[in-house]
């Protein structure tokens, strides 16, 4: 059920003089209140409000944006967005080559969303693990060293570190299946409601000023076989009660690990498997008040 090594970061880089007004049109995030010191997550999503992309967003310092997502959803979000462009003066490129990416897990990082700039790269902070470790995100030219003590992005050990932050990714297998909300976006600070139009907009935005939550991300312990994006949870009654999200093992044997899956509320509670893998919930590490 485990898919074959976790896809590598890649970057599309969003230029033109109105980059900045065309990716406030399309994402749940306001671009345009970026700066040289921060940056964010934002899902891009389709007319119904399912989010079809998650992408760690940041301002270029002379033109321009950097969107990082998995390099395998490129190509698709590069033919989508594109339709969007129309007579605005934009150019979507594949900047993938230009960049190099690694984890950093430890003290001393920026604080989630804030980053630093150094000679030649970036840190990106991101959201701490449950056990309170810090993690920030490099992000340097294609010729910068990474430091030493860095992870690579493709590894186990920076796929459960996501998982222990609570961040969700969107990999093929799970696009266009949850409402932003649904992914803990909004305790992510992943959606901006003041901001205007965008796609899935309206469906958004009446769950969060009219509607009930009732499928949010839950962090879970496994054991047995791995279980992958796309894979259903079910109760000890087989009734379906989520999907996963994202998984990895953790260090050691194997068989075991933990996992991100979007469950209904009200079954969190039952005992869960996804196929014969037996299923333990765990605490995020930032509040969610249901």
């Amino acid at each position: 059920m485990s898919e074959a090594g976790r896809a590598p970061l890649g970057v599309i880089e969003v230029s033109g003089d109105d980059a900045g007004t065309f990716l406030r049109a399309q994402l749940t995030n306001d671009v345009l209140r970026l700066g040289s010191d921060r940056h964010f997550l934002a899902a891009w999503c389709d007319a119904k409000g399912r989010a079809i992309l998650l992408a760690q967003v940041l301002e270029q310092a002379d033109d321009g944006y950097l969107l990082i997502l998995p390099s395998t959803l490129i190509d698709a979000v590069l033919q989508r967005l594109r339709m969007y462009v129309l007579r605005a003066r934009v150019t979507l490129t594949d900047v993938s080559d230009r960049y190099r990416l690694a984890g950093l897990l430890g003290p001393d990082l920026p604080s989630a969303n804030r980053l630093t700039a150094l000679d030649d790269a970036r840190l990106l902070g991101l959201p701490p693990t449950a056990d309170g470790a810090a993690r920030a995100l490099w992000i340097g030219t294609a010729d910068a060293h990474p430091p030493e003590n860095s992870l690579s992005t493709e590894a186990p050990e920076w796929a459960l570190a996501c998982i222990d932050a609570g961040v969700p990714e969107l990999v093929g297998a799970t696009r266009g299946l949850f409402v932003p909300q649904m992914l803990n976006l909004h305790w992510l600070l992943a959606i901006d409601f003041d901001k205007g139009c965008y796609p899935g907009q309206e469906v958004i935005a009446r769950l969060h000023y009219r509607g009930r939550l009732t499928r949010r991300l839950h962090r879970l312990a496994w054991r047995g076989d791995e279980p992958a994006p796309g894979d259903e949870i079910i109760d000890d009654a087989d009734r379906v009660q989520g999907t996963v999200v994202s998984a990895a093992p953790t260090a050691g044997d194997g068989g075991h690990g933990r996992l991100l899956a979007v469950l209904r509320i009200d079954g969190a509670g039952s005992a869960l498997r996804a196929g014969s893998t037996a299923l333990e919930l765990l605490d995020l590490p930032y509040a969610t008040p249901d």
